[in-house]
């Protein structure tokens, strides 16, 4: 079946100068691991995450929390005993996503691409008792690329599905019931797949409440940031119109971008422009700023070249 899709997006893309691979990055810094037994207020505690080893997989996965505000860790234990080993013991099983709302509801989150299912370790308890969850999903999708929750029941999950070359399919889906079902949202249409463009192999996503969201995609073609908005929780998308600054015409969007809300007017979006000129690298970030609320952007004065470690001046 994904032989089958992958086969029928294979288009061929215009040739440019970008040659630009989609950043990740989920490392966590290790800190010294320290037992507490502390009291704290809620706002003391704090998680983190990471892979022993590099290896992304369940076996790997390692949860800490901390009761003192980051000053000293405790690892949580993951009762993979509760799961069947065909669930998470496998090739496929390339990414593991965990979420974290407050101190007591954290969701452990993967896609096995042998039943095309999603599967959730989720706590409620801050970690002392988890639950198993699974979800056949209604369409095929290989990785998360990103899961949110803003509520113990109300959450997103972005997933992605590899297409040709520099091409993902992408689908948003939602649950109410804290992850036990999801159902798939179109994001722009009704078109084919969830509406988003099929360019980008990366993605990223940000919710504030229940009914602001935010997707945005890496765009290796062009210069056209993409962006798109939500105000009812999901249901409907429109993109969001971002200007490209004068002189950058020619470069690519190098990763995804998803604007930051200190309030419920002003924000800021941090784009990575990326081309190759006589065949050196020049990657410069620029700052777009909103104070409506993200219905409209404008750049800073000044972008920084992530190659020369400088502010430059935008025309």
């Amino acid at each position: 079946m994904k032989r089958f899709l992958a086969g029928l997006l294979i288009l061929a893309l215009f040739l440019t100068g970008c040659g630009i691979a989609a950043k990740q990055s989920n490392t966590i810094s290790q800190n010294t691991i320290s037992n507490s037994s502390l009291k704290t207020n809620v706002s003391d505690i704090r998680w983190k995450w990471s892979f022993k080893n590099d290896q992304n997989t369940l076996e790997n996965l390692q949860i800490f929390k901390s009761l003192d505000g980051g000053n000293s860790w405790t690892q949580i234990n993951l009762p993979i005993d509760i799961l069947s080993k065909d669930v998470y013991s496998n090739v496929y099983v390339e990414n593991v996503v965990p979420y974290f709302l407050d101190s007591d509801n954290v969701w452990i989150s993967w896609i096995n691409n042998n039943d095309e299912s999603l599967y959730i370790l989720k706590t409620t308890d801050g970690g002392k008792t988890w639950n198993k969850l699974s979800y056949k999903l209604p369409q095929l999708s290989q990785s998360i690329s990103k899961i949110q929750f803003v509520t113990p029941n109300t959450g997103w999950l972005l997933a992605v599905s590899d297409g040709a070359a520099e091409q993902q399919i992408k689908y948003l889906f939602r649950t109410n019931d804290g992850g036990k079902t999801w159902e798939k949202i179109n994001v722009t249409s009704s078109d084919s797949y969830s509406g988003l463009p099929l360019v980008g192999t990366s993605t990223d996503m940000i919710f504030y409440g229940v009914d602001n969201g935010w997707v945005g995609v890496s765009n290796p073609i062009s210069a056209d940031v993409i962006l798109y908005k939500t105000m009812d929780g999901g249901n409907t998308w429109s993109k969001v119109s971002v200007p490209t600054p004068q002189g950058y015409e020619k470069y690519c969007i190098v990763s995804a971008s998803v604007p930051v809300f200190k309030d419920d007017k002003n924000g800021t979006l941090n784009v990575d422009f990326y081309r190759t000129n006589n065949g050196k690298p020049e990657n410069h970030t620029v700052t777009y700023v909103t104070n409506d609320g993200g219905n409209t952007w404008s750049t800073n004065v000044y972008a920084y070249d992530e190659n020369k470690h400088i502010f430059v001046k935008l025309n």
